[in-house]
């Protein structure tokens, strides 16, 4: 039995919306997750991760962040999982932000290695699992491992998996290597541990190999507007219902390329305009350095938003 089960099967990784004077909009992301919570079988939010903008949050932003999903969540008997991004780049900050992460309510962690890993930690996997477990010897709550893949610059081998994933603490990782020969790697080395520990993908480009290649769940900002067709995703596939599985992912494979194409830097910037195209939130507004759509990708994603018929 995986040792993320009292957690959950499906996460979403939730966007944060700001309002006119560029301030966190707590009234914003409270809508954002009754949103979510439309999709039942939706089991907890992820905050203070890449698709929230967390480098954009000060420390006190992020635990409101923290605040407002997780009463949005336990009222509706859902789980909250809080990102972990060291500030500064030390297993001490890292060890700080988890207690405090812990102590505010958060039910799990989602780590995130520090931005020195890549100058190359996959040379030095010892330093990797060193990080893992000062943070999982630090708290008491299941932490998810996010393997953040090529784009992040830090090359996480599967030697380097399995390195973190021996750690007792870490229940599951969050795969985004953005390829099916990447993510099929890593889930032979972890499922090679024996350990129990969850496989999630992240991987929003590549769903339908990664359910039929095993995962265990999902952990995708890809939940905040689409979040129907991926658990039915899911779901055919586990009733090995291939036909509709890849229906599904033929129906949505064209939005999902523009939500996702390069850069990957307007990766929140697309799924809030989609959110604020649908009614979700009043606005799509970003912090700089991280810029809005253009007109044509707001075009190519009205368009997508109107053949689907996704709503609110």
């Amino acid at each position: 039995m995986s040792k993320l089960s009292a957690v959950g099967r499906h996460f979403a990784a939730l966007v944060v919306p700001f309002n006119n004077n560029l301030e966190v909009d707590a009234k914003g992301l409270a809508a954002v997750c009754r949103h979510v919570l439309k999709t039942k079988e939706i089991d907890a939010f992820v905050v203070n991760a890449n698709a929230g903008e967390v480098d954009a949050l000060t420390e006190e932003e992020r635990l409101l962040v923290l605040k407002v999903a997780r009463e949005a969540a336990h009222a509706a008997g859902k789980k909250v999982v809080a990102g972990v991004v060291p500030v500064p780049d030390s297993n001490a900050a890292a060890v700080q932000a988890a207690r405090r992460m812990q102590e505010e309510g958060a039910d799990a962690l989602l780590l995130i290695g520090p931005k020195t890993f890549a100058r190359g930690v996959d040379a030095a996997p010892e330093v990797a699992e060193g990080y893992a477990r000062d943070v999982a010897a630090a708290v008491r709550i299941p932490i998810i491992y996010f393997m953040q893949g090529p784009l992040s610059g830090i090359n996480y081998t599967p030697e380097l998996v399995q390195r973190i994933c021996s750690v007792d603490g870490i229940a599951a990782v969050k795969d985004t290597m953005w390829t099916p020969q990447g993510y099929d790697a890593n889930l032979r080395a972890i499922r090679r541990l024996n350990r129990g520990v969850a496989v999630l993908t992240g991987n929003d480009n590549c769903l339908f190999h990664n359910f039929c290649s095993g995962a265990d769940g999902t952990l995708l900002v890809l939940h905040c507007v689409m979040a129907d067709a991926v658990v039915a995703m899911h779901a055919a596939i586990q009733k090995n219902d291939l036909d509709q599985a890849r229906r599904i992912q033929e129906d949505y494979e064209p939005f999902v390329a523009t939500l996702f194409q390069r850069p990957m830097l307007k990766m929140a910037s697309r799924i809030k305009h989609v959110l604020h195209l649908m009614g979700v939130i009043p606005n799509n507004l970003t912090r700089a350095p991280v810029p809005v759509v253009s007109k044509d990708e707001a075009s190519a994603l009205a368009a997508h938003i109107n053949r689907l018929r996704i709503a609110a």
